[in-house]
């Protein structure tokens, strides 16, 4: 394909992670590798260091949004949008992720005129809400749309009408552990937790209390977490917010990932990074989950709260430790050297859709409406 210009909007913030952020970030670098030129577009204040080709664009702080069981950090302000979709002007195709998303990610994907959209959340769509929702999505348009997991999809079609090609959350693979047979955490298997600890459904209080119960039975094993938030430990080591590559290496050190997450997760990208790095996978029993876990062939899944089928099954994995070269090999399939062709495909759909060759900007002046 012809270089061209693609903007990226991340509807959450930049200053704080986020699966949703790690994903544009992975494909943003993707892209530039492969010639072409990006502009990442999303809420936030603080730089970040670049790869030749990629260009942030910051709009600025965000305000706190509840939904979905979890705090969404958004660019809301009308200026915010206006400059957003001024950003976007200029590329060929412009990849919106969460197009409904109050905020820049909506501003821009109703003013886009090459777009393509990736949904991302699962979540009940109630028959009143669906109806709000959809007459939203009527707002933005011609598209090609992608959604993360057949979870994803499911919401997408629900509130969207759409019909989404699925194409999974991507990763960048760090390079492949050594073999091991053993415990990778030294003399007693060392079990790991990843993601925000003051978010209740993520589920760190089962995480707290499988390690509870751990010692009360006598599975002699280190817990570790790894994320933001003021929790009480117990008997876990809190490793605190670590950044991508500091997470890679954590991993690495790590027999054992629990997801104990207890709701709202469509695909799972904490039980790909942990796979990638050579980590055996132990995950609460959600749809998102038991399908990577279906793909990658390994991994197991206990009843979602139930803290002690988690350690049941926890202790039989580590009695038999996989290969981490085995693990790491089953999360190939959602590198971005797999997965991003398949995106740039939905370029060249939308570019042909909308007749416009690379070169041709990708956005309408009409969008600058302020309905976020």
């Amino acid at each position: 394909m012809p270089d061209m210009h693609v903007a990226l909007v991340c509807p959450y913030s930049l200053d704080a992670p986020g699966g949703v952020g790690t994903h544009v970030m992975g494909l943003a670098g993707w892209l530039a590798g492969r010639g072409q030129r990006v502009t990442v577009i999303a809420p936030g204040r603080r730089a970040r260091p670049a790869p030749p080709g990629v260009i942030f664009h910051l709009v600025g702080p965000s305000s706190d949004f509840h939904f979905n069981g979890s705090v969404a950090q958004l660019a809301v302000r009308r200026r915010q949008c206006a400059d957003a979709l001024r950003t976007s002007l200029a590329a060929d195709v412009v990849h919106v992720h969460e197009p409904l998303t109050p905020g820049i990610a909506f501003a821009v994907a109703k003013g886009a005129t090459t777009l393509v959209v990736t949904h991302h959340a699962s979540f009940r769509v109630p028959t009143m809400l669906a109806g709000a929702l959809r007459w939203r999505a009527r707002a933005l348009g011609e598209r090609q749309s992608i959604a993360v997991s057949r979870a994803a999809a499911a919401t997408a079609r629900r509130a969207c009408g759409a019909e989404p090609v699925i194409i999974g959350n991507g990763v960048v693979l760090p390079p492949a552990p050594a073999p091991r047979a053993g415990w990778r955490g030294g003399a007693r298997p060392r079990v790991g937790f990843l993601g925000r600890l003051d978010e209740p459904r993520k589920g760190f209080d089962v995480f707290r209390e499988v390690a509870d119960l751990a010692a009360q039975e006598g599975l002699d094993a280190e817990f570790v977490a790894l994320g933001p938030g003021s929790v009480t430990a117990g008997r876990v080591k809190l490793w605190g917010v670590v950044d991508d590559a500091t997470r890679d290496q954590a991993l690495q050190s790590v027999d054992c990932l629990v997801a104990p997450n207890l709701f709202g997760e469509s695909f799972g990208m904490v039980l790909v990074e942990a796979l990638a790095s050579g980590c055996d996978v132990v995950a609460s029993d959600l749809a998102g989950f038991r399908d990577v876990l279906a793909a990658a062939g390994t991994g197991a899944v206990f009843p979602v709260g139930d803290s002690r089928a988690a350690l049941a099954i926890l202790g039989e994995r580590l009695a038999r430790p996989t290969d981490p070269t085995r693990l790491h090999a089953s999360a190939q399939q959602w590198g971005w050297d797999v997965l991003g062709p398949r995106v740039l495909a939905q370029y060249e759909v939308a570019l042909a859709r909308a007749n416009t060759p690379p070169g041709h900007r990708g956005a309408r002046v009409d969008g600058l409406g302020w309905h976020v």
